[in-house]
């Protein structure tokens, strides 16, 4: 693993956000075209994403490694809302915002960065690693995300079961099938798959920078609670973490996919569900914000200190 090469790769991710920034400034892009962009990014690149890294992956059968992951996966979505608890009452945050910064704890930007940044610096077998996660990513943000999302509320939460079966958890399954059963998917299907996939990365960082655009940069850096909870999201959690995972995961990719997906940025799904629940949606928005740009720099950093 080259550092420079992964610190190009990122810079490059930051210029293609730049772009979509942009791209929105001057009205190329607007926010009826980002929710367009979105529907095509979870409905059909990612998954498309996800099932093609199973079609070129060196990864040997092993059920042992996936089951692994899973559970690492499972303790890592046990622990991340217990540190949004201590950071909630660390920070002093008031009860109505308090289920919010929980949630923002927790689910960080898997789908749409966290897919593209794996490949990055990892290649096409963090991808389908990276779906493992996803799948648990997806199972729990419609149920326990819910429910952290109406911490303190006193309304009746809403559940829809069909939410589970979003196209991500399905093509997750799909990829899954495949790398078990070892099926021979025809070359003209794989590439054509593969050539949709491909696509994720650029449109995804341009959704980002454009959605980014929306916010009011002076609105952004009133918000005094979003600088503390940034440092520990993105810096000291990471930190933390990687000597607890490197004590019980001696598998470097695995390691690797871990740690970064726990140093990803907040989620965009903060947004959509403080808008779905009626929390402070400027307060999810600026987090997101903060958290993605400080995350161009720290990535770097967490792989340079831990993963080289």
């Amino acid at each position: 693993m080259d550092l420079q090469v992964i610190i190009l790769q990122m810079i490059q991710l930051f210029l293609v956000i730049a772009l979509g920034y942009g791209l929105l400034k001057i009205k190329i892009l607007d926010v009826e075209f980002n929710k367009r962009l979105t529907s095509l990014l979870l409905s059909v690149t990612t998954p498309a994403l996800i099932v093609s890294s199973v079609l070129s992956t060196t990864l040997e059968k092993d059920i042992s490694k996936i089951t692994f992951v899973f559970i690492v996966g499972v303790i890592i979505f046990i622990v991340l809302p217990i540190l949004g608890f201590i950071i909630v009452k660390i920070m002093k945050v008031p009860t109505h915002q308090q289920g919010l910064y929980i949630f923002m704890t927790m689910f960080s930007n898997i789908g749409f960065m966290g897919f593209p940044v794996m490949k990055s610096i990892f290649g096409n077998e963090a991808v389908f690693l990276t779906a493992i996660f996803n799948m648990l990513f997806n199972l729990l943000v419609f149920t326990v995300g819910i429910v952290f999302m109406n911490y303190h509320s006193t309304e009746k939460i809403k559940m829809n079961a069909r939410q589970l079966l979003s196209p991500g958890v399905i093509s997750s399954l799909i990829a899954l099938l495949i790398y078990l059963t070892e099926i021979q998917v025809p070359d003209v299907i794989a590439s054509t798959i593969t050539m949709v996939g491909d696509i994720t990365t650029p449109i995804a960082m341009m959704l980002i920078g454009s959605t980014l655009a929306t916010i009011p940069l002076k609105e952004v850096f009133n918000e005094i609670r979003v600088y503390p909870f940034t440092i520990l999201k993105q810096i000291i959690i990471p930190i933390i973490a990687y000597p607890v995972l490197s004590f019980f995961i001696q598998d470097p990719l695995i390691l690797g996919v871990s740690l970064i997906m726990i140093a990803m940025p907040v989620g965009n799904i903060a947004v959509l569900f403080a808008t779905e629940y009626q929390k402070d949606v400027a307060l999810a928005a600026k987090t997101v914000f903060m958290t993605t740009l400080l995350s161009i720099i720290t990535i770097p950093v967490i792989v340079a200190l831990f993963l080289i």
